[in-house]
């Protein structure tokens, strides 16, 4: 659970699910290599990002698979209350945080790379409404135990050392992905 948001790179991370853990797993082993052998590496922890081309028929990445069932007019299952805060970041924005990471070089090794602010899934979902014109069919379940109730970064260390900030906002995003939808 995070300690304080915005969450900082040097945050404790100690994840409860075994895809935080695999990502984890793959930073460690980068910084192994590092000393190691000196493998010079940079490792970007991107909030959620979306936008085009992502699937709308997965089991994961709330906003493509939200908004197509509101395009769809289909139900959307929610675990909780819809309180749960995610960090959304449009993918590209999360292209030229990856652009500038290879442009720069710097002693930092990890870089959060997100909005900067949060948002509910019951806020997410109000707005994937307000830009499609369509009411969501929403079907709150029970909570998930491993579900961290705030997940949002801090994006001081990007946009010190890599003179990186995100330009899309995400309702402007959400519009964008949701003509994309429409228009496939």
């Amino acid at each position: 659970m995070p300690e304080q948001i915005p969450i900082l790179e040097t945050h404790a991370t100690d994840p409860v699910c075994s895809y935080g853990i695999t990502k984890l797993s793959i930073e460690k082993y980068l910084h192994l290599f590092h000393v190691l052998y000196g493998l010079d590496y940079t490792v970007l922890r991107l909030a959620n990002p979306f936008g085009e081309g992502q699937r709308v028929q997965a089991s994961q990445g709330a906003v493509a698979v939200f908004l197509g069932k509101i395009l769809r007019g289909e139900p959307i299952g929610i675990w909780g209350d819809g309180s749960v805060v995610r960090d959304y970041i449009y993918i590209r924005d999360a292209i030229d945080a990856m652009l500038a990471a290879l442009e720069r070089t710097t002693s930092e090794h990890v870089f959060n790379i997100g909005s900067g602010r949060g948002h509910s899934l019951n806020e997410l979902i109000d707005l994937m409404e307000a830009v499609t014109g369509r009411t969501a069919d929403r079907r709150y379940l029970a909570g998930r135990q491993f579900d961290v109730p705030a997940n949002v970064l801090s994006i001081a260390r990007a946009t010190q050392f890599l003179d990186w900030s995100p330009k899309v906002s995400l309702d402007s995003g959400l519009k964008i992905f949701s003509d994309w939808l429409r228009n496939k």
